[in-house]
């Protein structure tokens, strides 16, 4: 007998990618205001480059949540779910 397939509920996952982005953000915004203040800490290529991580993380999820959102399903196996992760991360911008 095969093991249950996990399901997700697709608006857990539309809120959990969008609270990740927003996060991505912010830490974005973080990095760029540390890489302009003057007594910074930290070298500020180094922060620039924190900072365009952070943005190519959220246009990762970006992404991802429109992926997501195009489903007309309610639920959303794991399956899916990775293979919806795997989608927006091999997608690269120019």
């Amino acid at each position: 007998m095969t093991a249950p397939a996990a399901v997700y509920a697709r608006a857990h996952l539309d809120d959990y990618t969008l609270r990740r982005a927003r996060r991505a953000l912010r830490t974005a915004r973080y990095w760029w205001q540390e890489a302009a203040a003057p007594l910074s800490y930290y070298r500020p290529r180094e922060c620039r480059q924190y900072a365009r991580q952070a943005l190519t993380d959220a246009a990762r999820l970006r992404r991802q949540f429109t992926a997501l959102r195009a489903r007309p399903v309610r639920h959303v196996t794991r399956e899916q779910w990775a293979h919806i992760t795997r989608a927006a991360g091999s997608h690269h911008q120019t």
